[in-house]
Formats: C-alpha cells, structure tokens, sequence
C-alpha cells in the first residue's frame, strides 16, 4: 500500500472570533492566537483506490460542508465522495470562520474558501509524497489524564493506539494517534486560539516521532478530563498535553500490520418522531429551574437558570425529528476505520473495538455532526442525553450495525 502525507497551517489572519461552549464571549472577537491551528493529512492508496484523512482542530464539521468537500474532491481528483474523511478533534477553543451554521453567525466566506483551498492542497501534497511503506501499531491503556465524565471511576475507553508508516529505508514519516477524549482542557472563559489538547500532544510527539501524527478522535462522547485535571488555563494545558505526549511517546510501537486492500460498506440509519418524549423531559427540566429561580438570591445564578429556561423553550418549538444517520466501515487488511459523524459513548467505541476482526480505529466527529449517541442506561442521568431528539435503542441498532458490517467485510 502507498501513503502520502501533509501538514498545513490553519490559523485565520486578522479579525476572527472561536467557537464552542456556546459561551457569550463567542459574540465577541478573538483576543488573538495563543497558539497555532493545523491539520494533518493521510493518503492511502491501492489498486486505484483510495481514502483521504483530513484531521484538523476544529470543532466539528457540518455535514452539508462534508458532502459539498466530497463532491468537490470527487469532480477534481475522482476521488469516490466517500472515500473523503474530514475529522475534527473536538477543539472548543478553535476558529468559528468556516462553520456556517454556528448560532453566532460569525461565518467568513473567505476563510471558508481559504479552507477548501487547504484540503486540496493538502491531497495533492499526499499525492506527490505517496511511497509505498510499511506499518506498525502500538496501544496503551492509559491512566490519571482523563476518564468517563459523567461517572468519575466508572469505566471509559482509556486506550490508546499509535499506528506509525515507514518507507523502505525503515524510517517513520507519518502516523496517527487514536484516543477517545474531548479536547477540552481550557475553559469557557477562554478567548485566545489554541490547537488545545489534541493539537498539542501531536506538536510535542513530532520531537520524538519525527513527524506529527494526525490526531483521529474515537467514541468520546463521555470521555474528558473534566475530573482528572488541576486546573482549566495554559500551565494546565502545557502539563497534561506534556505527561500524555510523554506516556504516548513510550507506548512499544511493534506489531506489524498488512495493509493491502480497500474497502468500505456505507451503514444507514432512519431516526424519526414527533418530539413527544423530548416535549415531555423539557417541560420537567424547565419546571425544575422555574423552581430554583423561586428561592434563588445569588443573581449569577438567577440570570443562568433564567438563560436555561430561555434556551429549553426555545428547544420546544421544534415538533419533529428525522435524522438519516449514516456510518462507514473502512477495511484496509490488518486495520478497519469505523466513522461516525458525532459523540459516540466510549461504551461503543469499546464495543466495536473488541468485535472487529483485526484492529478497529474510531473516528468520530467526522464527516458531520449529529450530536451525542448514548447507551439506553445513560438516558435521563447525564445532560448528554436530556432533551436528546435521539430516542433511546436507536444508538444500539447503529452501532450493532456497523458492527456488522464491519464482520462482513473480513
């Protein structure tokens, strides 16, 4: 199998403001560039056939913007549009310019033409550099960084894998990282640019792996260090990115894989209601912050209960939910890629995983975003799930079917 690589700088120039937390400082310019932003790009080739990894540190992608991208790849490159993987790290300290339906609206059509710029340019770099090579992976289970959000010392998906690509001579160019965490370290209050936690541990694995590896996000949709870090700013930042590139750096990379083949099995599934069970969970979620605002002196708090109030009202006006959730499982010999547009459970990823007949990698955040997909035993205890359009089970039977696919295509 062939593989090129690429780098590519995204940082905005001039004005720009950040996305994620729904945080009001969003409304507000950027204070600047603390550190930052890129994208690291993968390039597999065999037999005419192709997928192309386009790991970046944003939020998300839109999946209207994933299905223009594919198109877009496919007229110029003939590359087939699903064979395009646009992955995020789940950066909520990144740029906003490229997402056109954030609720700021504080899109920027020249950034976002920047951008497409960038991803073509990225594939013709990976096409130049492409060379056949070689490939071996290492994981770790690892531990004291990061865990299950919603229930601290209940399990989570603390593996991580490391696949590493060599050319003929034996040396390491390119790479990826797997791991199931937000990259979220820095707070809310945030409002300096950083790559944030994904971004720097790939910036401090290049000292020691002689590339920086793309930084591919699995089922972390209650996954974070929300209960393991000691602190939300930079110096917290700088001490967990340090001890995780330290941890990832030592992981044995050994086992040799065969890579000699491409292909994928497309998974539907439909979603779709008339809100009555979400109607019903906001209505009591209201209620209990309408009775909080009645003994209430502190006015922080008031103004927050009434801001949820006004949010989960909001939320009440939609009376109907059809989503045509759709997943991919790649298979290249020794490796199978499971992508999902969204925050899969890391009970899923972990399940997936183990059911693959060789080494099953998660993306997730890729492609899209359809927000988070949980087990029926998580419904109603954390806010993953509270108000969720996406009723409970319906995870499951996605998840079970790329399960499936994934055994299909062995």
């Amino acid at each position: 199998m062939k593989l090129g690589h690429a780098r590519h700088n995204l940082t905005p120039d001039g004005e720009f403001y950040l996305i994620g937390y729904r945080s009001d400082n969003r409304m507000y310019p950027s204070s600047g560039v603390h550190d930052e932003i890129f994208c690291n790009s993968l390039l597999f080739e065999q037999d005419g056939k192709e997928i192309f990894l386009f790991s970046a540190d944003y939020l998300e992608f839109e999946e209207e913007m994933a299905e223009d991208v594919k198109t877009l790849m496919h007229n110029r490159f003939g590359i087939e549009r699903d064979a395009v993987l646009l992955c995020a790290t789940h950066n909520h300290s990144s740029v906003v310019s490229y997402h056109k339906g954030w609720y700021t609206g504080k899109f920027d059509q020249k950034y976002y033409d920047f951008l497409l710029e960038i991803i073509q340019q990225s594939y013709l770099d990976c096409k130049a550099n492409a060379q056949e090579i070689t490939a071996k992976l290492g994981k770790k289970v690892i531990l004291g960084y990061y865990g299950n959000r919603n229930h601290p010392g209940k399990p989570a998906d603390n593996e991580v894998i490391v696949v590493k690509f060599f050319d003929r001579h034996g040396n390491a160019i390119a790479g990826l990282v797997n791991w199931a965490v937000h990259s979220t370290v820095i707070s809310a209050d945030n409002t300096w640019l950083t790559s944030e936690l994904a971004g720097e541990v790939s910036k401090k694995l290049e000292s020691v792996f002689g590339f920086y590896p793309a930084m591919v996000v699995g089922a972390a949709g209650d996954c974070s260090n929300r209960n393991e870090r000691q602190g939300n700013d930079f110096k917290e930042l700088e001490r967990v990115s340090t001890a995780l590139a330290a941890e990832i750096a030592a992981i044995p990379v050994e086992q040799e894989l065969t890579l000699n083949e491409i292909r994928y099995q497309t998974v539907y599934h439909t979603v779709h209601h008339n809100m009555e069970f979400v109607h019903k969970e906001l209505r009591e979620e209201i209620a209990k912050y309408q009775k909080k605002l009645e003994t209430e002196t502190d006015p922080k708090k008031i103004e927050f209960f009434e801001k949820k109030i006004t949010n989960l009202s909001k939320e009440m006006e939609q009376n109907h939910f059809h989503l045509d959730a759709k997943g991919l499982v790649f298979h290249l010999g020794d490796i199978q890629l499971f992508v999902f547009p969204g925050e899969l459970s890391s009970r899923f990823g972990i399940e997936m995983k183990a059911a693959c007949p060789v080494q099953g990698i998660v993306c997730g955040y890729t492609n899209g975003y359809y927000g988070y997909f949980m087990p029926v035993e998580e419904y109603g205890l954390s806010f993953e799930t509270i108000g969720s359009p996406i009723p409970k089970k319906e995870p499951e039977k996605m998840v079970a079917k790329m399960i499936e696919a994934s055994k299909r295509l062995q």
